[in-house]
């Protein structure tokens, strides 16, 4: 997906259980009978021929991928202006700029933020305002203010939600619904990546926090054990971080020279 600086949409590749919206997917089966436009005896030849031809465009239109081969407008925020915008492996996380979070895609881990539903962009439900995301493999997050009153010294909280194999939502809570990493009441976030399965913050102080899959040492912490809650990167000390970014595996730091 890409956004532009008027606030408008694009997405395009793989679009199956609607990733990228309304785009590629295909509408309701019909059924034989409404494939043959009229009611008659299941069992009759003219039914079981409607069948049989059913099924075998079902197996044709399998050949054709659901990919949106350029970039195209998502008709469903085309009347609203966006802020923000991630991708994950299999699913979307779109940010307008009235807060209201849109979500589609796979939902196998609960990374939507809602219970099973239709393969659409459908709004997640939210305690507190986000104005920032990023969607990763199975988990979702969103960097959000926890008061009200203006964005000058307002504080900041951190969402999590879906795939928790490794404790990479920080919390231990209900998975499939967004809830605060209590952990991180106290700091003031400005920065939040979602790995495959860890996470990294940045605060405004320029300290990083890691948690979940300590694998590889990914989270910087000097060993490979799991983490399940928020932990200071102490060895940058002195370093002043100016942007954090996870990769599937691995974490990227931008620090001032």
């Amino acid at each position: 997906m890409a956004l532009t600086k008027d606030g408008k949409l694009f997405g395009w590749g793989y679009s199956e259980n609607g990733r990228l919206g309304e785009m590629g997917q295909s509408t309701r089966a019909l059924s034989a009978e409404e494939y043959i436009g009229k009611t008659v005896d299941k069992y009759s030849s003219v039914m079981l021929e409607a069948v049989e031809k059913m099924v075998e465009e079902k197996i044709q239109s399998e050949d054709d991928m659901p990919i949106i081969w350029e970039p195209s407008l998502v008709h469903e925020v085309s009347r609203l202006e966006v802020s923000d915008v991630s991708c994950g492996l299999d699913h979307s996380l779109i940010l307008c700029s009235d807060g209201i979070v849109l979500s589609g895609g796979d939902n196998t881990y609960g990374q939507l933020g809602r219970k099973a539903g239709p393969p659409e962009l459908l709004p997640v439900g939210m305690s507190y305002r986000p104005f920032s995301m990023s969607a990763s493999v199975g988990h979702s997050l969103a960097l959000c203010y926890t008061t009200t009153e203006g964005t000058a010294g307002v504080e900041t909280g951190l969402l999590s939600w879906g795939w928790n194999c490794s404790s990479q939502l920080g919390r231990s809570s209900q998975e499939d619904i967004p809830a605060l990493v209590d952990s991180l009441s106290r700091e003031r976030l400005v920065s939040a990546s979602a790995g495959r399965v860890h996470s990294v913050a940045l605060t405004s102080k320029g300290e990083v926090w890691t948690w979940g899959s300590g694998r590889n040492g990914r989270l910087g912490l000097g060993s490979s054990i799991d983490e399940a809650a928020p932990c200071l990167v102490d060895t940058l000390e002195g370093v002043e971080v100016l942007q954090v970014a996870a990769g599937m595996d691995h974490n990227l730091l931008l620090v001032a020279e």
